[in-house]
């Protein structure tokens, strides 16, 4: 489920936290469809974020990090950390790459240690 902050006070396993909708929408949809309930915002909305209840997670860009961190107390994985340059591809318009498996994983992984700190 991808919902927009100002309806996401509920049940939100992973908040997206970027200007950029349109990518927010894909990773969301993404992340939707490993069986996560995602919420996304803009960056500039940070400020207006109440956690919502099983909020496990941020993804947001490196600009953003340390507000979120400071703000929301939660997790945070760096979108950025997965794209890729590909010098050999700039003549054909693919000078990056999103490495997306690496991404899921990461993001299981850090909502994985969050519920064993949890837990203790």
């Amino acid at each position: 489920m991808l919902s927009d902050y100002s309806s996401s006070q509920s049940q939100t396993d992973v908040l997206i936290c970027l200007d950029n909708q349109q990518v927010a929408s894909r990773i969301g949809s993404v992340l939707s469809e490993q069986g996560l309930t995602v919420a996304s915002m803009p960056a500039t909305g940070i400020q207006e974020w109440f956690e919502p209840n099983g909020c496990q997670l941020v993804i947001t860009h490196t600009a953003m990090i340390g507000e979120v961190r400071t703000r929301l107390k939660l997790p945070v994985v760096n979108l950025e950390a997965f794209i890729f340059d590909r010098p050999e591809h700039v003549a054909e318009g693919a000078a990056r790459q999103f490495d997306g498996d690496a991404f899921i994983k990461r993001v299981f992984l850090v909502m994985s240690d969050a519920r064993k700190r949890t837990s203790r």
